[in-house]
């Protein structure tokens, strides 16, 4: 089978990084379909034939944004949960804000990926590694299961809660964005860390 990654993810130049963030971004705005070669080459400020020259297709490029930023996601992943925490709530505390700001930091696959659920051509992309995210804290938080008399079941709907929250966070403040929305959300990170302290 013919890979698909023929570039190397993590040597990209910078034109192929400015069209890579130009896809992304794009397809985090209007979706997949919407996102052409044109507007995407218009977007990075180059010339349409310098996409396919890089990448081939469309489908290579997005395919090689969205592996870029999962390994980016999943680097960050492993180092952050190789730190000691003192206990269940410094774990907890910590893992909100560093989910949160990776979300950020990562918000063009994030919101692009919830986006495009259910889209054909997006299937042989991996998504941005949420699975791994929740796996990690999960496995993290049952080491202190000492702590707690919760089953392996309940560790993991909390961190599904958690997680999901953190998102719904990323999502609102994206769509205040896009809508050009003032009102405040009246729940922030740290209210969904306390409650979810509170559960424990």
């Amino acid at each position: 089978m013919k890979d698909l990654h023929p570039l190397d993810i993590k040597q990209l130049t910078k034109t192929q990084q400015k069209i890579v963030d130009a896809a992304l971004d794009l397809i985090s705005h209007v979706g997949y379909k919407s996102t052409t070669t044109k507007k995407i080459a218009d977007q990075a400020g180059v010339n349409e034939t310098t996409i396919f020259k890089n990448f081939k297709s469309k489908q290579i490029l997005i395919d090689t944004a969205y592996k870029q930023h999962t390994t980016q996601i999943t680097d960050e992943v492993d180092e952050f949960f190789s730190n000691q925490f003192e206990n269940t709530e410094d774990l907890m505390r910590k893992a909100g804000r560093f989910i949160a700001e990776m979300y950020h930091r990562h918000r063009t696959i994030v919101i692009g990926t919830v986006k495009e659920v259910g889209n054909e051509n997006m299937k042989s992309i991996s998504n941005y590694k949420e699975d791994y995210v929740k796996n990690s804290l999960c496995k993290k938080l049952q080491s202190f299961s000492m702590e707690h008399k919760i089953s392996e079941q309940e560790y993991e709907t909390i961190v599904y809660i958690f997680s999901g929250a953190i998102l719904s966070l990323l999502i609102d403040n994206v769509r205040r964005e896009y809508m050009e929305e003032t009102e405040k959300n009246t729940v922030d990170l740290e209210d969904i860390i306390e409650m979810m302290l509170k559960v424990l």
